[in-house]
């Protein structure tokens, strides 16, 4: 599966694309559109965010951090966070243990 070619980009909602899930792993992508935001959220599970495409901001505790192509960032459990796209078209993944 090619996630670039799958994933939906569009200014109505982030887009979100299942690419493989087990019992033990979840593996999805987010496409967001510039200026689009995930509003502020947290995660049960432990999760790993690795950028494909585009830059985002990602504002954790007080803080914004910018992530680019090939970053990745171990996002804290339970820690409220919230992602907004930079570039015309922002693609990244989401893996997390189940």
């Amino acid at each position: 599966m090619n996630i670039l070619k799958n994933i939906t980009l569009s200014e109505e909602r982030p887009g979100v694309l299942q690419v493989y899930k087990t019992d033990k792993l979840n593996l999805f992508a987010i496409a967001l559109v510039k200026e689009q935001v995930l509003k502020k959220h947290h995660t049960n599970v432990p999760t790993m965010l690795t950028m494909l495409k585009g830059r985002i901001e990602f504002e954790i505790q007080g803080k914004v951090l910018e992530f680019g192509e090939f970053d990745i960032y171990e996002i804290p459990v339970t820690v409220e966070h919230e992602v907004r796209g930079l570039e015309k078209e922002n693609v990244f993944t989401l893996t997390q243990e189940r």
